[in-house]
């Protein structure tokens, strides 16, 4: 836990502004719903009997549920029109680990980088001296940052994440041979980004690839040279975004997702699981299969 006290139900229905339903019990572990024992804590996000009967069987537990559970069930319960949100606002707050901050004795930072106040870089990560980071980012183990790249503030880069190489980009010369086109360009990383173990994001051919603010970037997804995703855009693993996408606001791209060079998809797209995209897509609209094709308007 995070403080070093028993957390009892009251204060976790303080802490959301909410009414506890039923005895002020000590909390000792955070469960999914479905292995609800005593004296733990869980959600419930829609209504079934079952969860009813499975809630009433742990009575010295506490739930976060809808109010169609209101006075159906023995537990201590808080009521909620959004019980994920509230709950993981909770185990944030009471429950996960305290945030480290400073610089691991085996990284490798050059000194010429820019680090903000409150910074958190892991073991054997590498950060080349163009690299600018700001205020309460944390960067975790064996991730290497090189070339032109800034990151915004509080961040999260998970281990083995590698921003800032060049891209994958060649010419074919005079005799047929491949010859790298150089990346010049830069990294933006935008605040509040979050960027999945393994994935690699690609700097600019020449000017800049651009994550904007509250992007999310599961594990091992590649984000290529020139992309663009704009705000609150989810991105899941196994995705590959080849150069220059662009992807809108809000956007949810599923597992193993492919989109290719110079695509666009507008604001509020949603991509299905495997997807592979060859043209541009517009607003609101739920694409699916290969080639993608439309399936309906995303509400």
């Amino acid at each position: 836990m995070k403080k070093n006290k028993s957390i009892k139900a009251y204060e976790i229905a303080h802490f959301l502004g909410a009414k506890l339903f039923g005895e002020n019990i000590n909390i000792k572990n955070v469960v999914p719903i479905n292995l609800l024992t005593e004296h733990s804590f869980a959600f419930v996000k829609k209504f079934s009997n079952e969860y009813v009967d499975l809630i009433n069987s742990c009575p010295s537990s506490l739930v976060i549920c809808t109010d169609e559970y209101k006075d159906k069930i023995r537990s201590s319960y808080i009521i909620s029109d959004n019980p994920g949100l509230d709950f993981l606002r909770a185990i944030e707050n009471f429950f996960y680990p305290s945030r480290s901050i400073g610089i691991n004795a085996t990284a490798k930072v050059d000194p010429n980088a820019l680090l903000g106040k409150d910074t958190f870089i892991g073991a054997n990560t590498v950060i080349g001296p163009e690299v600018s980071i700001q205020d309460g980012t944390s960067i975790f183990h064996n991730v290497v940052i090189q070339g032109k790249v800034s990151i915004g503030k509080g961040c999260v880069i998970k281990s083995g994440a590698v921003i800032g190489e060049e891209g994958f980009g060649f010419e074919y010369d005079e005799f047929g041979i491949p010859e790298h086109f150089p990346h010049i360009g830069s990294v933006e990383i935008g605040d509040n980004v979050w960027i999945g173990a393994g994935t690699s994001i690609e700097r600019a051919h020449i000017y800049k690839t651009i994550i904007k603010n509250n992007v999310k970037i599961d594990d091992l997804v590649q984000v290529g040279h020139n992309c663009v995703i704009n705000e609150n855009s989810i991105i899941t693993s196994g995705t590959v975004l080849c150069g220059a996408v662009v992807v809108g606001k809000n956007c949810w791209i599923a597992p193993n997702s492919s989109i290719k060079e110079r695509v666009k998809l507008g604001d509020n797209v949603f991509v299905g699981l495997g997807a592979v995209v060859i043209n541009d897509v517009p607003p609101k609209t739920v694409v699916v299969g290969n080639p993608a094709k439309k399936l309906k308007e995303r509400l």
